[in-house]
C-alpha cells in the first residue's frame, strides 16, 4: 500500500503546478497535434565531498553504517541531446575521463535505470519530466563530482514547472529493491552536508541514523531479510528541507540468502 502512495505522488507530481522559471520552447513544427516541450533551464551544482582519511561508522540497534571510501574521479558526463518530445527519446551522452563505468537514470527520483552504452531511449509523458543522469563505477556506485551529471525537466504539455533547479535536491539512489549487501548512496545538487549545516536524516526500519558527510555507507547488522528505508534531507535545526524529492518516502529491500 505504500508503495501504491508513492507512485500516486510521482503521477500528481508529474501533472501539477508551480514555480516558474526560465524555460525553452521546443515544439514540434509543422504539427497540429504536436505537443508543447518547454526544458527548464537553470543552475544545477554538485558541490564535490572534501577527501579525508576518516572512515565514518554509524551503528545504533545492531544496524551499523560504515562508509566506503571512493577512488578519485574527475569523470564527466555531458548531455549531447537538446530537444526533446513526449514518447521515446533518444538520449545520447558524452562521458570523459573514464572508461569503465555505467549511466544511472532517475526519472521524478522514482524509477531507476542503469546503462553501459552512453545513448539509450527513455520516454517522457504529459507533465514533469524531471531525470537525474549521474556515472556509477565499478562498484555501482554515484561519482560524486561537480561534472558527473546531468539534470534538467523536460515539461511536457500546456503546463506550468514545478522543478526549482536552483534549491538543494536529495535524490535516492541506493538501496536497490533485491540484493545481497545493502549500500547506502545517494546524490545531492545545490547543498553538501556538514555539522554545522544540512543534513541526510536516515531511517532504516524504525532505526533514525543522521548523516552529515556525502558518501555511500555499506550497512551491516540488519537482523530480518525484509526491510524498510527512507532517507530525508533535513536543515541544520531538523527541518525538512522543501522540495519534491528531498523526503523520499518508505521504500522497501529484501536481502538475498546466499547461505547453501
Amino acid at each position: 500500500m505504500k508503495q501504491l502512495i508513492l507512485l500516486s505522488m510521482v503521477l500528481i507530481f508529474l501533472i501539477s503546478c508551480g514555480e516558474d522559471t526560465r524555460i525553452t520552447n521546443d515544439s514540434v513544427q509543422n504539427d497540429s497535434l504536436a505537443v508543447n516541450i518547454k526544458t527548464v533551464i537553470g543552475e544545477a551544482k554538485v558541490i564535490e565531498p572534501v577527501r579525508d582519511e576518516e572512515v565514518v561508522v554509524l551503528e545504533k540497534d545492531g544496524i551499523k553504517l560504515t562508509e566506503i571510501k571512493a577512488e578519485s574521479s574527475k569523470a564527466e558526463l555531458a548531455l549531447n541531446t537538446n530537444q526533446f518530445k513526449e514518447g521515446k527519446n533518444h538520449l545520447t551522452f558524452s562521458v570523459n575521463g573514464m572508461s569503465d563505468y555505467n549511466i544511472s537514470y532517475l526519472a521524478n527520483n522514482y524509477f531507476l535505470s542503469q546503462f553501459s552504452s552512453d545513448v539509450f531511449e527513455m520516454e517522457f509523458l504529459y507533465g514533469n519530466n524531471v531525470f537525474l543522469a549521474f556515472l556509477t563505477d565499478k562498484n555501482n556506485m554515484a561519482i560524486k563530482s561537480n561534472k558527473g551529471s546531468v539534470l534538467k525537466n523536460a515539461v511536457v504539455g500546456e503546463i506550468e514547472n514545478m522543478f526549482d533547479m536552483n534549491q538543494p535536491h536529495l535524490f535516492y539512489y541506493l538501496p536497490k529493491s533485491i540484493g545481497v549487501e545493502p549500500i547506502l548512496d545517494f546524490y545531492l545538487v545545490n547543498t553538501t552536508l556538514n555539522e554545522n549545516g544540512n543534513k541526510v536524516k536516515v531511517t532504516i526500519n524504525q532505526t533514525e541514523f543522521i548523516i552529515k558527510k556525502w558518501a555511500a555507507y555499506q550497512i551491516s547488522g540488519l537482523p530480518k531479510p525484509d526491510n524498510t528505508i527512507r532517507i530525508q534531507l533535513i536543515d541544520k535545526d531538523g527541518n525538512l528541507i522543501d522540495g519534491p524529492f528531498n523526503d523520499s518516502g518508505e521504500r522497501s529491500f529484501s536481502l538475498i540468502n546466499t547461505a547453501s
